[in-house]
């Protein structure tokens, strides 16, 4: 396997660069691990003139890689300037765009990547206002479009006034990198999603109908109407508490 990393920071030794080299230190001694400093490089947009050399020489350790590892630190609510004007500048060399405009995947197609960004704030804060969400949003439009798969993310809050890591959120750069070196591949089978959400659906149903007989006794002849009813809201009240946590707190960034 081979992974790159594309770091996005202003400081090559930062907070945010040892998060990312934390996962590059916990992949096997023998994947091919390459760092891209974003800021070595000269990078602009290319022109109908000539194209941009600092992009042909990280596009070709793009596409020659399996995966990628894009970090970024989070200012102002969005991802920092040097990852967005890198991707800003590769748009056209990340998808394809049909007659009206719609951005199609490209060559990249089926890699895999794992995000990862820093904050200020603390893990707490983080949960409740989600400062980083916006950065993994941009993040995965840009991917997702051009066609890779999301295998996880990372946040490393309360940066500010530290000069060094937080021990805990190592191990937990240490746990990713173990991760996507053991299971390097994602199913992203559309069909599999499908069959799991009509076996969650089955289960509900089975519980709720089980709920009724238990609370209700409406099984008997004559009520149909207070069966359906109290079916409607017992399924209702389970399906958006599941979807709510997956949604919404399964997902929060600390």
């Amino acid at each position: 396997m081979r992974y790159l990393a594309l770091l996005g920071s202003h400081e090559r030794q930062g907070i945010t660069a040892g998060y990312l080299q934390a996962v590059l230190d916990a992949l096997p001694a023998s994947a091919e691990v390459e760092t891209v400093f974003l800021r070595d490089y000269d990078i602009y947009p290319d022109t109908k003139a000539q194209a941009c050399p600092a992009l042909d020489e990280i596009e070709a350790k793009m596409a020659a890689s399996d995966f990628w590892i894009v970090c970024a630190p989070t200012y102002w609510g969005g991802m920092s300037g040097v990852m967005k004007q890198f991707f800003d500048c590769m748009r056209f060399r990340l998808v394809k765009m049909n007659s009206v405009a719609d951005t199609l995947p490209g060559k990249y197609k089926d890699k895999h990547y794992l995000s990862m960004t820093t904050c200020f704030i603390s893990s707490t804060e983080n949960f409740f206002t989600g400062i980083t969400d916006q950065t993994f949003v941009t993040i995965d439009r840009i991917l997702t479009g051009a066609g890779l798969i999301k295998v996880g993310e990372f946040v490393g809050t309360g940066t500010w006034g530290t000069h060094a890591p937080r021990p805990e959120k190592i191990a937990e750069c240490q746990h990713w990198g173990k991760k996507i070196a053991d299971r390097p591949r994602k199913d992203d089978n559309t069909l599999k999603r499908y069959i799991l959400l009509f076996f969650m659906i089955a289960i509900m149903a089975l519980i709720t109908m089980g709920l009724q007989a238990w609370w209700f006794g409406v099984f008997a002849a004559g009520k149909f109407w207070l069966t359906y009813a109290t079916f409607v809201v017992i399924f209702y009240v389970l399906l958006a508490s599941i979807l709510h946590f997956f949604t919404f707190v399964r997902h929060r960034r600390r």
